[in-house]
């Protein structure tokens, strides 16, 4: 039997299209590159890597039933090409008329699953670097907000106050205070500034916010001074209120996966108390305090979302601001990182709800 070259043609695309529809996986209704990423990458941040493998999709936003997408993994998917954009998400109201939020939307039936797939590995050394730039929020009224932080002093007093590298400082503690502290050893710079944060009387309790903003290279070890040199500068140090101590090792946020939360209340929700940021605007990558902590399940790897919400008409659904992590919590607050932001005309600020969308899983 003939076979023209032409139709050895239609034929082998034919096989390659079933092919590719075999091992892609078909949208549901609801679907969103937040939720996929977390249910086949698990780690629902990596929607990036989902949208960057399929570059049919020009808006990330907008994923439709029907349409087939390629699970990074063993079957082959496109050269990742796309930009980083935003991402989607759901929201619902209540059987009782209530207005939630819903952080993730099951795959629905007929979702892909079984072996093959990529799975990632939990982000380390992206926690172990924000973690260590986290700002440290402590009361200033506490006896001990001052313990274990040392002053610093300048060398050249005829320096300008803000010190760069290869500055030489007078760290407060030496021997005394730390024996087996030796030449070569690291210290941490902090700025420290003074903040007001709400308090549920309405009023505001005073608290000292440090920032990392240099690392210092030890040289020189007395019995209550040390020398050292600036070797890393993250950002401006003033030096009449900065503080210090000798560099510990950070206990990093070590995850296996997370465990989507499909619906929260939106009096359930927790509350931008302050923007831990100089500005005082929130951007990617700043860092904001809430007011829930691990009493409420906020814990440290734990996803979140941030919304808007219409005081006008309290049953329209609320709108994504953008995206975040927990990277500290104690039992009544948390410290949150800012890692998407969707929309520069609405601001994230004090008062923003706030509601978890995946637990971790260590």
């Amino acid at each position: 039997m003939y076979i023209s070259p032409m139709s050895f043609k239609k034929i082998v695309l034919s096989v390659a299209v079933c092919t590719l529809l075999v091992s892609a996986y078909i949208v549901q209704r609801g679907d969103t590159l937040w939720d996929l990423s977390a249910e086949y990458l698990k780690d629902p941040f990596a929607w990036q890597d989902l949208w960057q493998a399929n570059q049919h999709i020009e808006n990330p936003h907008l994923i439709f039933p029907g349409d087939s997408l390629c699970i990074p993994g063993q079957a082959p998917c496109p050269q990742p090409g796309g930009a980083a954009a935003s991402g989607a998400a759901a929201t619902a109201v209540g059987e009782d008329g209530q207005v939630v939020a819903s952080g993730s939307v099951a795959g629905g039936e007929g979702a892909a699953s079984g072996p093959g797939f990529r799975r990632h590995e939990p982000p380390k050394m992206f926690n172990a670097y924000y973690q260590r730039l986290m700002p440290i929020v402590e009361p200033a009224s506490s006896k001990g907000s001052t313990r274990g932080w040392y002053h610093v002093f300048s060398e050249e007093p005829s320096r300008p106050v803000n010190h760069f590298l290869e500055h030489e400082v007078l760290l407060g503690f030496g021997r005394r205070a730390f024996p087996n502290l030796k030449a070569g050893d690291l210290a941490d710079i902090w700025s420290n500034d003074k903040i007001r944060v709400p308090n549920s009387a309405g009023s505001f309790d005073e608290y000292y916010m440090r920032r990392l903003a240099a690392v210092a290279k030890i040289t020189a070890v007395g019995d209550s001074l040390s020398r050292a040199t600036i070797v890393q500068s993250l950002n401006l140090l003033p030096i009449e209120t900065a503080r210090a101590r000798p560099q510990v090792p950070v206990e990093t946020i070590d995850l296996k996966s997370f465990t989507p939360v499909n619906r929260v209340r939106v009096e359930d929700m927790s509350r931008v108390l302050v923007v831990l940021d100089k500005s005082l605007v929130a951007s990617l990558y700043s860092y904001v305090l809430i007011d829930k902590g691990k009493g409420q399940n906020y814990e440290p790897g734990a996803a979140v979302a941030f919304w808007d919400l219409d005081k006008r008409d309290v049953t329209l659904p609320p709108r994504l601001l953008g995206r975040g992590i927990v990277v500290y919590a104690d039992n009544g607050r948390s410290t949150v990182l800012i890692r998407d932001i969707y929309n520069a005309s609405r601001r994230i600020d004090a008062g923003t709800p706030v509601s978890l969308t995946h637990l971790p899983v260590k």
